[in-house]
């Protein structure tokens, strides 16, 4: 149609749809069942053809001529209050009999909310897409479950686009989002079974056809804007539904983003991919004890009396109370326990699906089935075993679970931005800021790291974890009454530093003796900690600030009298049964647990200690490994490097209660034999020389080949110059100038030196071999050598050079037989 000013005008579309107003009173009820029968009456209307559809042209409207309709559209509004209910059903065992349980996600929406849909009825080059969209307002959630408590909305939207291909079995794709504000959403470890249940009861009960399989994914944001997500935390999960006297953990925020993808795209794939994705943004973890929680009054009084400071010893502020909260509110005891700015969870899992097995569900029997109806009369009675009942009879023996391939497990847990943890009994990280109660006490103890990373493998057989921690410093203050003189200021913040720890652990399970269903034992469990050099400067009152708050976290851990007790009355033993119930119980001892004959073992070593506790004008020092530079006990400290090793009648046996470790000698060696040949080529000092090489002669004789053998290139170069240097008189060009109380150790230093060397060369003399030249000028002088004993040693190392070729040991044959003829 064509204006008079020239301008052309389309006719618009007809408008068709449906509007409906619902008022007071209004209860919407919708679940499983409700979908099935939308489905078949979807089906019976609009019946599938399986061909290609048509692509839609648009043909503009032609006077006289139809419209063409392109969408029907719905709309819901609610004008007041309403209820909107979810229900489902599973099947459980009541007095031996199968019933079906309902179970309700029930919700309270107020006035403005609605619901749209938009049905197409035009075909584009790509299909057809269906719109669903619509907004709760105050939603108020709860389950069916005894704990109600399931999620709080000021609003929740929510938005559906399903794509449909033109070919009937080509991809579909549905994209689902959900955006929540102010949201605070509850969870307990009852939902997953509770959720499970009602995916179950929605999900197709048909198995997998492939002629009728269509491939489609779902992909699923779920936003929401202030957030809160609270979980109990009562011990053994108990749940106190009547009086509400749980203890909760909480994460606040402003940003919660969570995407994932359910990709069904092949039929009866082998393995499947799901991602998971979440972000949060300025997060809180918040902890609260119920008022019945003796601990309750302490941690409150601990959060609001708190001296916090920074690193530039400037005071602190709390965390901000300037959020949006609406259950996890500080007024109402809640404490705020770790502040993250930024994190980002990252979880691929890839798993086996199992499809159903079992033919659909038909009006009429098939007539094998028939049959057998026919036949049963005449036949024995029997009863066929549920798959669960046969893998209960199966045994690893029978069946290697190994021998199936696992499914895989990927988390990922990034924190990019500097966070704050306040260290209380039930939150254990690294940022720490440990609580005092009043103004006039010092500040809180701090520690900074820079990284900390956790990783984990579990299988079926075996968990590996390691943890390992940067370089951390904790910096602790005086009391702020405590004025010290202007040249003493330094003291006022002291430190301490460890530059680095990491701990790795390693459980390993057994699946002897148990059937498939039942989970493996751990039997052993092996733990390594290694530390670092551990150094620092303290004041006493900056030492008893650190011990007082230690003592303060672990009261809060250990809480005994908050403990609850277990549900379950009895323990399970090794075998998998109640102990009063196991044949291997006795009168006089119940069969043991996991944990009673589980093997544990910790390895911990430390590199070493350098604390300074220091005062005006004073100073106590605590150092390990730089006592063998002290002038005056360095000498005694070397020989007893060889005392630990070293085999005792009278002391470190079994029979003086010592505790023996297998390999204990080979351990502590491998811990020290580094330093001491770091220190003896790094050190100027000629006493302190002299000591490392006692120290490590203390300790080759009560070691075996082998060990001492995996470090002969480096104790070689180290040997050849204790054979030169171990008379401690000037030779060439090194001098050693001692006590004449120290000379005692030359013979016997050069003794071990001479021993050990022997048995080495005569073990493997290759390794001497760019070493020929020194060996022979050192070891001939000493074959004259008082007490003999020193000169067979020598000999014996001259004898084991002869193994070398001939062309290595022949152009020093003119100077031993000149130095024989000199003896003689």
């Amino acid at each position: 149609m064509r204006l008079p000013n020239g301008d052309e005008v389309t006719a618009p579309t007809p408008v068709w749809g449906l509007d409906i107003q619902c008022e007071k009173g209004t209860n919407l009820s919708y679940g499983p069942w409700a979908d099935r029968q939308r489905e078949q009456l979807f089906l019976f209307f609009f019946p599938q053809d399986y061909q290609t559809m048509k692509v839609f042209i648009f043909i503009a409207s032609v006077p006289g001529e139809i419209r063409q309709v392109q969408q029907f559209d719905v709309r819901l509004n609610i004008l007041a209050e309403a209820t909107v209910d979810i229900l489902f059903s599973k099947l459980i065992m009541r007095d031996g009999k199968q019933e079906n349980q309902t179970n309700a996600v029930h919700m309270n929406v107020q006035r403005g909310s609605y619901f749209e849909m938009t049905l197409p009825w035009t075909v584009s080059d790509d299909g057809y897409v269906t719109k669903i969209n619509g907004q709760f307002l105050h939603v108020d959630a709860s389950s069916s479950l005894n704990y109600r408590n399931l999620l709080e909305a000021e609003t929740l939207d929510y938005r559906v686009n399903v794509h449909y291909p033109s070919v009937w079995n080509h991809h579909q794709t549905w994209d689902l989002e959900f955006n929540g504000c102010k949201a605070t959403y509850h969870f307990l470890y009852a939902h997953k079974e509770f959720f499970q249940d009602m995916i179950e009861d929605w999900s197709s009960r048909v198995p997998p056809d492939l002629l009728h399989f269509v491939p489609y994914s779902w992909n699923f944001i779920i936003r929401m804007q202030e957030f809160e997500l609270i979980t109990l935390a009562n011990g053994y999960n108990w749940v106190d539904c009547e009086h509400q006297a749980n203890a909760h953990i909480a994460f606040c925020g402003e940003l919660f983003d969570l995407r994932f993808t359910l990709p069904f795209t092949d039929f009866l794939p082998e393995t499947v991919l799901l991602k998971f994705i979440i972000v949060g943004e300025n997060v809180d973890l918040s902890l609260f004890l119920p008022p019945t929680n003796t601990s309750s009054n302490i941690i409150t009084a601990l959060s609001r009396n708190a001296r916090l400071i920074e690193k530039e010893d400037r005071p602190k502020h709390s965390f901000s109370s300037e959020k949006w909260r609406n259950f996890c509110k500080l007024s109402s005891g809640w404490v705020d326990c770790w502040h993250v700015p930024e994190l980002q969870l990252s979880i691929s899992y890839t798993y086996h699906p199992v499809p159903p097995v079992g033919p659909s569900p038909q009006a009429n029997v098939s007539t094998p089935e028939k049959e057998e109806l026919l036949l049963s009369p005449i036949r024995a009675p029997h009863r066929k075993k549920s798959p669960m009942e046969i893998i209960k009879n199966l045994t690893p023996e029978q069946f290697d679970p190994t021998s199936v391939t696992a499914d895989c497990i990927n988390v990922d847990l990034r924190i990019t931005k500097p966070s704050e943890i306040k260290l209380y009994g039930s939150v254990l990280r690294m940022f720490i800021n440990l609580k005092d109660c009043t103004e006039q006490y010092p500040p809180c103890p701090t520690v900074a790291l820079d990284r900390l990373i956790f990783e984990m493998n579990k299988r079926y057989s075996e968990t590996q974890l390691q943890v390992v921690v940067s370089p951390l410093i904790l910096t602790t203050s005086d009391d702020p009454n405590h004025q010290r003189l202007s040249a003493h200021q330094h003291l006022h913040t002291g430190f301490l530093m460890l530059s680095g720890l990491q701990m790795r652990g390693d459980a390993m399970f057994s699946a002897e003796e148990r059937s498939l269903d039942e989970e493996t034992l751990e039997y052993a469990w092996l733990v390594e900690l290694t530390v670092g050099t551990l150094s620092g400067k303290l004041t006493t009152p900056q030492l008893q600030n650190i011990i007082t708050a230690l003592e303060a976290f672990v009261f809060t851990v250990e809480d005994a009298e908050n403990s609850l007790r277990h549900p379950r009355p009895y323990l399970y033993c090794y075998h998998g049964t109640p102990q009063p119930q196991c044949p291997q119980t006795t009168s006089e001892h119940f069969c043991p647990t996991t944990d009673t004959i589980k093997y544990k073992m910790v390895r911990a070593s430390l590199d070493g200690i350098s604390l300074n506790l220091v005062e005006s004008g004073t100073i106590l020092c605590f150092q390990m490994q730089e006592l063998l530079s002290d002038p005056l006990i360095g000498m005694e400290a070397a020989h007893n490097f060889g005392t630990i090793v070293k085999d005792h009648n009278y002391a470190l046996t079994s029979h003086t209660h010592a505790n023996i470790r297998l390999l204990h000698k080979q351990r502590f060696f491998e811990s020290v034999v580094g330093p001491l040949v770091e220190l003896f080529s790094t050190t100027n000092d000629i006493k302190t020389k002299s000591c490392a090489l006692v120290a490590i002669a203390s300790l080759l004789p009560w070691l075996t080949h082998i060990v001492l053998n995996a470090h002969i290139q480096k104790l070689l170069p180290v040997l050849l110059q204790g054979l030169y240097t171990s008379d401690f008189s000037k030779i060439g060009e090194v001098s050693i100038n001692l006590e004449r109380h120290d000379a005692r150790c030359g013979s016997e230093t050069r003794l071990n030196t001479l021993t050990t060397l022997a048995s080495l060369l005569k073990q493997n003399a290759s390794p001497a071999e760019r070493h020929t030249s020194t060996l022979i000028s050192f070891l001939m002088p000493l074959t004259t050598y008082h007490p003999l004993t020193v000169g067979v040693k020598a000999l014996e190392c001259l004898a084991a050079l002869v193994t070398l070729p001939v062309s290595v040991i022949l152009p020093y044959r003119n100077e031993v037989s000149f130095f024989t003829a000199e003896e003689v």
